[in-house]
């Protein structure tokens, strides 16, 4: 797995050696980045189920101004302190041991762009877009990144968050949303 484009482009980065994870495609990476903008600008990114970092890390590349990386696994946690390291990323990085839920009923941050990875076997996704709307840490013109099992769905509109695009990608189901006007 590798950083596809911006500062620390073609950089390899450490898998999570687990089998409760999964590898981001670059393909589906590639797809991700063109559909909310190639280039950043100091935009504050959560990258929540983090695994590798690969997606925050992406977006560091990219031009974000820092990411905040949430899992609740060990593995994942060593591996995401050991990819900002390698990248030097550390004064761009947060790295949070904890689960999805405590953590966004916890913070008091607001995020330009949220990155949401669960384990495609984990049913909960409207619940936690449910949550971010009610806990408001989207900013206004913010984007939630949803992936998931193609075979899956989730809600067109989801206490105020709208999906306004969609893309499948192999097994994999990419749902882009923001604030409903």
């Amino acid at each position: 797995m590798r950083v596809i484009a911006g500062f620390h482009r073609s950089r390899l980065l450490v898998e999570v050696d687990a089998t409760s994870t999964r590898e981001i495609k670059d393909r589906v990476k590639e797809s991700i980045f063109n559909s909310i903008g190639p280039y950043f600008s100091n935009e504050i990114v959560l990258d929540l189920f983090a695994g590798s970092g690969a997606l925050g890390i992406e977006a560091l590349s990219r031009g974000a101004n820092k990411a905040t990386f949430v899992d609740n696994n060990y593995k994942a946690i060593k591996t995401i302190k050991h990819n900002v390291t390698s990248l030097r990323l550390e004064d761009e990085s947060e790295v949070v041991n904890s689960s999805y839920l405590d953590y966004i009923y916890k913070t008091t941050s607001k995020f330009d762009i949220i990155f949401l990875d669960p384990p495609y076997d984990m049913e909960e996704i409207n619940k936690i877009i449910a949550i971010i709307g009610e806990r408001k840490i989207l900013k206004d013109n913010g984007v939630i990144v949803c992936l998931y099992k193609k075979n899956n769905s989730i809600k067109e509109t989801n206490n105020g968050i709208i999906e306004y695009k969609q893309k499948i990608i192999g097994v994999t189901k990419i749902s882009l949303m923001k604030w409903g006007i």
